[in-house]
């Protein structure tokens, strides 16, 4: 028996393989392999945020943009709990002010709830004036952002025209953003949207209509950005005053030293241009601004501790023979 079990065994493996299966026919296409919608959604949208209208150029703006002041200036912020910071600002002997030469003021803002899409803030100045804010953010996701805005002004009865009432939605997605406002502010309504459009990884366009009540006219603007490696250059024309606006920001020395350039020329073939440049040293940073009226601003903002800042600031106008200086202090607790 073992003999017919061992000449069995030998038969099986000596049996002629399988006959190969037939090939396809030509008009047979192999299954695709399943892809998900999200998947594919998301291999599509290559594009980035372009962010808002409103800061089209404000990434190069920055840089021949620089805050000068004169007199004494000290910004005390002290964070009460994990909810609610205040700020006390006062600035002494300027001569930046219309009717004064020191100004003070209170600001508080507080998270209204635990989730943190809530958040009060309140502002009250020396002279009266009176600001509260109230953003609400209503979905916050990749696919889309929504978030509100609602702000007051009230003035004292001789500026009575500063008085402002206004409610604004930005609204976003993964490669657009629109912001749709109305208020009434200069003793007349205001209304306004914007919309911004990601076209390539690197270029957006976008425009804005507004009406102004209170003047009684229309305007629009439209805008493109374009985004390199290591600099970006945007274009702005203003519809009603025809002119025309070119920022420029080059990046020198990653996260060191940058150089920014300002163009504007209006429908009077007068033109402005001013150059910036902003260097970070390990414990301060130096941004300078030169016009081509020949005016200089500089800011000197040195680190003293992580929660203390020291700022110098200086203002030449060598054709106005004009010359301002002032020192200030940030302090965080």
């Amino acid at each position: 028996m073992g003999n017919t079990s061992t000449r069995s065994q030998t038969a099986k493996c000596d049996a002629p393989p399988p006959p190969p299966q037939a090939p396809p026919s030509p008009g047979e296409a192999p299954e695709p392999e399943e892809v998900s919608i999200e998947e594919a959604a998301k291999n599509a949208t290559a594009y980035t945020n372009p962010g808002p209208f409103e800061a089209l150029s404000a990434e190069a703006k920055r840089f021949v943009f620089v805050d000068t002041f004169d007199g004494a200036r000290l910004d005390l912020s002290k964070q009460l709990s994990p909810m609610m910071m205040i700020n006390h600002n006062f600035w002494l002997g300027t001569s930046m002010l219309p009717n004064s030469n020191k100004h003070y003021t209170f600001t508080s803002q507080v998270v209204a709830d635990e989730d943190q899409t809530a958040v009060l803030v309140g502002r009250l100045d020396m002279n009266g004036t009176m600001e509260g804010r109230v953003i609400k953010t209503f979905r916050q996701d990749e696919d889309l952002s929504v978030v509100g805005k609602f702000v007051c002004v009230a003035t004292p009865e001789f500026d009575a025209g500063s008085n402002q009432l206004a409610g604004d939605v930005d609204i976003s997605g993964k490669s657009w953003s629109g912001n749709v406002k109305y208020g009434c502010m200069g003793g007349g309504d205001y209304f306004s949207c914007n919309y911004l459009q990601a076209i390539t990884p690197r270029f957006c366009v976008g425009g804005e209509a507004a009406y102004i009540g209170a003047q009684k006219v229309s305007v629009g603007s439209y805008g493109c950005r374009y985004n390199g490696v290591g600099w970006m250059g945007s274009a702005q024309w203003s519809g009603q005053q025809g002119a025309l606006s070119l920022n420029y920001k080059k990046e020198i020395t990653k996260d060191r030293v940058n150089f920014g350039a300002e163009l504007q020329v209006a429908p009077t073939l007068e033109s402005n241009v001013v150059f910036g440049a902003e260097f970070n040293l390990k414990q301060s940073k130096v941004s300078t601004v030169i016009d081509g009226g020949g005016g200089i601003k500089t800011v000197v903002e040195a680190k003293l501790h992580p929660a203390a800042n020291l700022q110098f600031s200086a203002e030449a106008d060598h054709l106005k023979d004009t010359f301002k200086f002032g020192y200030g202090m940030t302090i965080m607790g």
